[in-house]
């Protein structure tokens, strides 16, 4: 028998500390996040938004009458980047909690519950983030 192949017997009652770990962890993700993303937000708010306006439009003649082209904005580009990214964690730590919290919830049901645990298994639930 190889070792990707050992189990080893855990109760589910132990299961739960490691659940409760990782939530932990991932509360502490995502208040962080949610601060990034707070931060990200009001940069652009003072100081990420570009406006382009043409030329043109300080000028009488009839292209200046053309105020659906008249002005463009738009978000600093590595804001914008840094904003996906911070939507992009807070996205996965809530659904990490979200997965976990369920693993935690069938657990302490069952407390007694026998289960084989492959390394998989045991990195899911144990492995330091």
């Amino acid at each position: 028998m190889q070792r990707n192949e050992w189990k080893f017997d855990y109760t589910a009652a132990r299961l739960v500390d490691g659940v409760q770990t990782k939530i932990a962890h991932h509360q502490d993700r995502l208040a962080y996040w949610r601060g990034q993303r707070e931060t990200v937000l009001s940069t652009i708010r003072a100081e990420g938004l570009e406006i382009d306006e043409k030329i043109v439009m300080g000028y009488q003649s009839p292209k200046s009458r053309d105020w659906d082209r008249a002005n463009r904005v738009t978000v600093r580009e590595d804001l914008r980047h840094q904003l996906d990214e911070v939507l992009d964690k807070l996205k996965s730590h809530t659904e990490q909690l979200t997965q976990y919290d369920g693993w935690r919830q069938m657990l302490l049901a069952n407390p007694q519950a026998q289960l084989a645990l492959d390394i998989d298994d045991w990195l899911y639930f144990f492995a330091t983030p």
